[in-house]
């Protein structure tokens, strides 16, 4: 078998997710978000099946914000110019204490937003929703659920992967190699003040729950 997860011809994977997931690397959500996308993509096939793969919301801009900073880092480095780097809890909660949604790594995270969208150009049985934090946990399942929705033939198994304790996620496997993310996948994240953890949790509690009744879906994100 492949070391990566087969894909049905006539799919798409868009991912609103961290970098540190399983599978291979999924159209950034920038990408997967602009205006015209969703009637660009049905002109091109109109019967296509989509994957959209989302996570806990502060999760997901923690993660983003831990992608941007190491870019960021790596940029100066390169130009030789140090600048001071703001930290999480400055960039999404404003002066006045409300939340930063000009902060894109938040905005993104709005899921009702983007996938409306969506929906106004494809039907709703076209779109598979994973639940990219069950996807890290205990990807099998997920994936069963991915080969279903395709109509693949079911070929992923627990053989197939392997917990790498120093990335902290699962690998693929096969028989002649082990495949991992690259080096600068899987970041630690910076710790974030708990306050704020909770501000934005309660914040996107009203949003998600928005989510939840578009995708007849309680992914049971903390609200708190």
């Amino acid at each position: 078998m492949s070391s990566s997860v087969p894909r049905q011809r006539g799919s798409i994977i868009g991912s609103v997710r961290s970098s540190s997931e399983v599978g291979n690397s999924s159209h950034r959500p920038a990408k997967t978000m602009r205006g015209q996308v969703p009637e660009r993509i049905r002109a091109m096939n109109a019967s296509l099946k989509l994957l959209l793969i989302v996570r806990e919301p502060v999760t997901r801009a923690i993660s983003d914000y831990t992608q941007l900073r190491s870019h960021a880092a790596t940029a100066s480095s390169s130009s030789m110019v140090n600048s001071p780097q703001r930290s999480f809890e400055q960039l999404a909660i404003r002066p006045d204490g409300s939340v930063n949604l000009a902060y894109r790594p938040l905005a993104i995270s709005l899921y009702h937003t983007f996938l409306l969208r969506w929906l106004e150009v494809f039907q709703r049985p076209q779109i598979l929703i994973v639940n990219g934090d069950l996807l890290i946990e205990d990807p099998v399942p997920q994936l069963h659920r991915i080969e279903k929705f395709l109509g693949l033939e079911p070929r992923i198994g627990r053989h197939n992967f392997y917990f790498n304790h120093t990335k902290g996620f699962f690998c693929l496997r096969n028989e002649t190699a082990d495949k991992c993310l690259r080096e600068s996948k899987g970041r630690r994240h910076p710790r974030v003040d708990p306050t704020v953890i909770t501000k934005l949790r309660r914040f996107f509690g009203e949003h998600n729950q928005r989510f939840y009744d578009l995708v007849g879906e309680d992914m049971g994100w903390p609200e708190e």
